[in-house]
Parts: C-alpha cells; sequence; structure tokens
C-alpha cells in the first residue's frame, strides 16, 4: 500500500519531477511508519492557467501571504488592483492574462512539478509531518490560516534553474 493517496488529477500528479516524488514517497513512508496514517496530495504539478484558476478565487490577503514572501511580485499588484477595480473576483480567464503577461517570473514551484499539497483535514500530527518532510528537502509552510486546509511542501533541491513559463 502507498504511503500516499491523492485527490488531484492524475495528470497532476504525474506532472511531479522524479526527484519530488522520491522525496514525497521517502516523507510519506517515514510519516506512515510513525503515524499509521496515509498522507492526501490534493494538489502537485500545475499549469498556468490552473494556477490562475486558484489564484482568480483568492483574497488580497490570501494572495498576498502566499506569493508576497520573498517581496510584492507586480503580478500580484495586478491582480489585485483589477480584482479592486471590477469590485468581485476575477474570472480565471483574467486572472490567466495577467500571469501570462507578467514581468517577473516565478509563481510557485507546483509549475515546475516541485510543490504538493497535503491535506491537513484528519491529518494526526501535521508537525511531525512538517519535520519529516523538511528533513526530506522541502520547504513547508502551513496555510489552513488562511482558510486552504493544506500544508503547502515546496521541494527546495531543484538544482536546475527554473524557466518563466507563460502559457
Amino acid at each position: 500500500m502507498l504511503p500516499y493517496r491523492y485527490t488531484c488529477s492524475p495528470e497532476n500528479f504525474a506532472a511531479l519531477r522524479p526527484e519530488v516524488l522520491a522525496a514525497l514517497t521517502a516523507a510519506a513512508t517515514a510519516y506512515q511508519r510513525q503515524t499509521g496514517q496515509a498522507i492526501t496530495v490534493t494538489s502537485a504539478g500545475r499549469t498556468l492557467r490552473h494556477c490562475a484558476e486558484l489564484m482568480a478565487a483568492f483574497n488580497r490577503e490570501q494572495l498576498e501571504a502566499m506569493y508576497c514572501r520573498r517581496g510584492y511580485p507586480d503580478y500580484i499588484r495586478q491582480l489585485v488592483a483589477a480584482a479592486e477595480a471590477k469590485q468581485a473576483p476575477l474570472s480565471a480567464d483574467e486572472a490567466y492574462d495577467i500571469l501570462r503577461q507578467r514581468r517577473e517570473g516565478y509563481i510557485s514551484y507546483h509549475l515546475f512539478g516541485a510543490a504538493v499539497d497535503i491535506a491537513t483535514k484528519d491529518l494526526h500530527d501535521a508537525k511531525r509531518l512538517t519535520e519529516i518532510l523538511t528533513s526530506c528537502g522541502f520547504a513547508v509552510s502551513d496555510e489552513t490560516h488562511l482558510g486552504i486546509p493544506c500544508l503547502h511542501a515546496s521541494y527546495t533541491q531543484v538544482t536546475e534553474p527554473l524557466p518563466i513559463i507563460r502559457v
């Protein structure tokens, strides 16, 4: 039995880089041995359009908390301004157009198959899982305080440069 299950699409899960899948499997195996629980991956590799669909639904606080850890990217400024001007959430297409035209490249390790989201609902020991994921090369952030019930885990051991993805 696998130490994880996934609720994202098979294509999204298959988009994980081999080294990320290996590290995830090692972490999930260690967590399952210690707690008896398999983890649930709710998101893995994403396309830019998928990122846009998710980001269009986020409010300003969520966008800033998740995407402004290393400064305030132009695309976040544009997403927030467009939603405020519209006085309503953006459509996925509106968000996608902004992301495609951004000046700065980085959005998420999900675009490179180097991040997963793990469900926190019914998770026995989020602190222990975070420790294990960190020891396996992931940077982990708990997004539950933003109303998103997951641990976001980005694999930090990717050695090649990450390209700017615009489609």
